[in-house]
């Protein structure tokens, strides 16, 4: 006798040990990284997408492959020991792709079978080097009939030779497959298809015949399969994807706790929180439309990366022996602390776990309590949303279903449930445990790959944590801790966030006072100007007449000089705590310019009135009228002053009112059951214990009044008339803010230049090889269409000569300062902006005094000082109908001027342009004028612009180069 297996026991280790989907993708991934991958992807193609007629799900790695032997002697072979066994690959070779030789990730060699749960029917195509590409179909739902034997089932496998082939091949194989329905009767006699499976038997040859390819997907899926000696990898196209599969690709709130719980699973798929471990790149393609193609992987957020760990608030950085024994260091804020710590529990050899490595990092969920600024914040807080959790790694692969947000092996969130001061949330934590093979054999994954077997060294394992954590949240952590170096830094930021924050909310209040004077002020000043103008015409008719008298037009006087008061204000305000915006600067500027064009006009006429008034009216009427003024002058001085004593007082009242509030609150409190305390004392112990908690209150309620009272105090005792405090704070919260912008640019701007190097160098290697080709192609002569051709090779042409052009701009260290006339300098800028001249209609000419001028420089510095300005000014020029640019030169005093009629700078801008970062343009870096200034500086000159009328005769940007000193 012997054993014989039934078909749906292959079903019953693969599909039926999967627990979900990301489990079985999982375990594909893993197979591919032991078959030395380096890329593994999961593909989506919805119905949506080009000629796709039902979606199709792929799992790809470019791993070794398979050979035909190896499919027949391995890959259908179930518990194969492949990959268990040590010695199978010791050294870089063929097998390992020449690669550093990699532990296995798979060890039960079931983990093949996961492929079953993505649905069917199936299309495996693989290759290793030097064989030919071979094709397995099968539909994993055959072996769902219990009366088969794994003997009667046929598993058609084809060798694929060409493109042309594989369509041919694809339809054998289905074929070849529907002959497994052919057989009636098994060995007894019986049907092997009864009568209430034949509903399965119709599903599945229905799914059969309509499995079908697209051509585009079969030249990708075979395009790097098909090279003999050099195509390696495997790829499994599911037909009929699992409907979790096609769900999570869409965009409704119905499916989005599934969504997350999927993305969450295969997030983190290596341990990326160590750095440098990037051992293997996955990806999760979703192919919905020709413009809408995304990862999967990245829809709620990026992964951790060790980085993320400078951005916790709490870092847990250390190794448990396996005895229940951490030693490693303990980070609070910004102090590091060396840590240990031992279960007082029984030690048993049966329940050593092995030692393991483990590094968690704790990010506040309230800002007010983070160290951090905003931004950064909000960065690790939506990591820690999207991701966050403790994970399990083992020999750098990820064992399910540790790290996910709903999966808290450890207890926290029951604990805090219980006591919120046990602190730990395994919401806001983040970080890995990593275990080992070898180190931590006793520690096994179950065979569902749902985590690992509850035995007695997992309990241990899993009681060494849970200790480890209380303790840790009794001794620093917990709002009860032992020690309080946490909770004082926590309540310090806790404070000065407070703080910064009301301060916010006050600078805020300012800036929408302001927004509303620059919208009301406008209103205002019309109304003003409209009655201005009406007194003005009322003296003017009233002077006029030969007969005036002083009477007639004393009230109009005294109107228009009380007008004349009010002008100042009719200016807004402008904050002193806060740096307006450009935005509010701009219109405060043209508001501005309405003012400076009423001083300028109408009331330049006022005072050719006001002369004519004076030779009207007799000496001893002027001195009334002189006298009225000096009275309304002081008036109004009084009132401004009067108004700001009492709101001065008011102000000092309300604070006086509020400290003697809190102040009788403190005495209060130190008073509060003073007698019942007295009179419960009656031996010397309650004297000594009443004494100690007085002691104790009166040191808290100490602390209160140097927290709440004295810094007020002191606030004010160091006010001073000869400091403007309001414009000292602005000043420092300005250069901040302009500090921390900076900050953001430069560590982009550093990207931005290892990136135009990089690009350079590969710019240099494809023209090389696009020459070459096209050299080739009109040598054989294979295009017919020799006009198009000709056409091709002039746009590259045209590409090549603008990168030659560009490509000196910034290789400037080697260049030798030569020679460069104005002629120079025009000629090439006609040549560098020749296509854009032509196409925006510019005017674009030079003075013969700037063609005639020369100077001695780099070539590169001038040349991109010059782009950089005529790329600013065809910018600025694109809405206006008149399009000039003029380049000039003034002997009298050496200086370049470069103008045009675009936008005019804002007189406020005219500094700022030159500074880093600076820049009005959307989407503007704000490098190139501060790079112009600096390259130019260097060589002994500068650059500034104006609006002076003299250089600016296009009424647009104007800038000028001039010597330096």
């Amino acid at each position: 006798m012997q054993f014989r297996t039934k078909a749906r026991a292959v079903d019953l280790l693969g599909k039926g040990q999967i627990a979900d989907l990301p489990t079985a993708i999982t375990e594909l991934w893993k197979n591919g990284y032991d078959a030395y991958a380096d890329n593994l992807t999961a593909e989506i193609y919805l119905d949506t997408y080009k000629d796709v007629n039902s979606p199709l799900f792929i799992m790809t790695d470019d791993g070794k492959g398979m050979s035909r032997n190896d499919i027949l002697e391995k890959w259908l072979v179930l518990g194969t020991d492949s990959k268990s066994r040590a010695t199978l690959e010791e050294k870089e070779s063929e097998e390992t792709l020449w690669k550093k030789p990699r532990i296995k990730a798979g060890e039960k060699g079931i983990g093949r079978l996961s492929v079953a749960f993505l649905g069917n029917p199936m299309l495996m195509l693989t290759k290793k080097q030097g064989h030919p590409l071979q094709a397995l179909f099968f539909d994993w739902r055959l072996l769902e009939n219990y009366n088969l034997f794994l003997d009667d089932v046929n598993i058609p496998v084809e060798d694929i030779d060409s493109f042309d082939d594989f369509h041919f091949k694809l339809e054998k194989l289905k074929n070849d497959f529907l002959l497994n329905f052919d057989k009636e009767n098994d060995i007894d006699g019986n049907y092997i298809w009864e009568e209430k499976q034949l509903g399965l038997r119709r599903d599945i040859e229905d799914s059969v015949i309509k499995s079908k390819i697209p051509d585009f997907l079969s030249k990708k899926l075979l395009n790097d399969l098909l090279d003999i000696e050099n195509g390696h990898g495997t790829k499994f196209i599911i037909f009929e994807p699992l409907d979790q599969i096609i769900e999570i690709t869409k965009n409704d709130d119905d499916g989005l706790d599934d969504r997350q719980f999927v993305a969450s699973s295969l997030a983190g798929f290596t341990n990326d929180f160590v750095e440098n471990n990037k051992i293997v790149n996955t990806e999760i393609p979703v192919f919905k439309d020709v413009n809408i193609e995304y990862d999967f992987l990245n829809v709620f957020g990026q992964f951790f990366n060790s980085e993320d760990f400078n951005y916790a608030d709490v870092v847990i950085d250390g190794v448990f022996n396996g005895q229940g024994s951490f030693n490693g260091t303990l980070k609070l804020y910004d102090e590091v602390i060396n840590y240990s710590y031992t279960n007082p529990r029984k030690k048993d050899k049966r329940s050593f776990y092995g030692s393991f490595p483990i590094k968690v990092g704790v990010s506040q969920g309230k800002e007010s309590e983070s160290k951090l600024e905003s931004n950064a914040w909000k960065r690790i807080s939506d990591k820690v949303k999207a991701n966050g959790g403790l994970y399990i790694y083992r020999d750098n692969f990820r064992v399910l279903p540790y790290g996910r947000t709903d999966f808290d092996f450890l207890g926290f969130e029951k604990r805090r449930a219980l006591r919120a001061s046990s602190y730990f949330s395994h919401r806001r934590m983040f970080g890995y445990i990593e275990l080992s093979r070898k180190r931590n054999d006793k520690l096994i994954d179950k065979s569902s790959r749902e985590g690992l077997i509850n035995n007695s060294a997992y309990r241990t394992f899993k009681n060494d944590l849970e200790s480890f954590f209380k303790e840790l949240a009794q001794e620093y952590l917990g709002t009860d801790a032992r020690e309080s170096i946490f909770l004082d830094k926590k309540e310090k930021i806790k404070e000065e966030s407070e703080a910064i924050k009301k301060d916010n909310k006050r600078a805020t209040e300012e800036k929408k006072a302001f927004t509303k004077s620059l919208r009301e002020y406008p209103e205002k000043f019309e109304k003003y100007k409209t009655e201005y103008q009406s007194i003005l015409e009322q003296l003017e008719e009233k002077t006029n007449a030969s007969d005036v008298l002083y009477a007639d037009i004393e009230n109009l006087l005294d109107r228009l000089h009380t007008l004349d008061i009010e002008f100042k204000t009719l200016i807004p305000k402008v904050p002193k705590r806060y740096k307006p915006t450009d935005t509010q600067l701009d219109r405060l500027d043209k508001y501005e310019d309405k003012l400076l064009g009423f001083n300028e006009t109408i009331k330049k006429d006022s005072e050719q009135l006001m002369i004519r008034v004076q030779e009207k009216l007799e000496v001893k009427e002027l001195k009334v009228e002189f006298t009225k003024n000096y009275q309304k002058y002081n008036g109004t001085l009084e009132k401004i002053i009067t108004e700001n004593r009492i709101q001065l007082k008011t102000q000092y009242d309300s604070l006086l009112k509020d400290f003697s509030f809190r102040s009788r609150r403190i005495i209060d409190e130190l008073n509060f059951e003073k007698d019942k305390i007295v009179n419960s004392i009656d031996s010397k112990e309650s004297v000594l214990i009443e004494s100690e908690k007085l002691a104790s209150k009166f040191e808290f309620l100490r602390d209160q009044i140097n927290k709440e009272l004295s810094p007020l105090v002191e606030h004010l005792s160091k006010l001073s008339f000869d400091i403007d405090e309001e414009l000292v704070q602005g000043a420092y919260k300005a250069e901040y803010e302009t500090i921390k912008y900076k900050w953001e640019q430069t560590r982009e701007t550093a990207q931005l230049g290892v990136a135009v190097e990089i690009i350079d160098h590969e710019f240099n290697q494809l023209y090389a090889k696009i020459n070459s080709s096209i050299d080739k192609l009109s040598e054989v002569n294979l295009f017919t269409d020799v006009e198009q051709f000709n056409f091709l090779k002039q746009n590259f042409k045209q590409l090549e000569d603008k990168y030659d052009l560009l490509s000196p701009l910034y290789r400037i260290s080697g260049v030798v300062p030569k020679n460069v006339s104005g002629l120079d300098i025009s000629k090439y800028l006609l040549k560098f902006f020749d296509r854009r001249i032509e196409d925006y209609n510019i005017n674009f000419h030079s003075t013969e005094e700037f063609n005639n001028y020369s100077l001695t420089i780099k070539e590169p510095i001038i040349h991109t000082v010059f782009i950089n300005i005529i790329n600013n000014a065809i910018y600025w020029m694109r809405n206006k109908e008149h399009r000039e640019v003029l380049l000039d030169y003034k002997s009298d005093t050496n200086e370049i001027i470069i103008c045009n009629s675009g936008l005019k700078i804002e007189n406020h801008r005219i500094e700022k342009i030159f500074e880093m970062f600076y820049s009005n343009r959307p989407n503007g870096r704000g490098i190139g004028l501060y790079l112009s200034k600096q390259s130019l500086n260097e060589s002994n000159l500068d650059i500034y612009a104006t609006n002076d009328k003299e250089y600016n005769v296009l009424n647009g940007a104007c800038f000028v180069i001039k010597p330096l000193n």
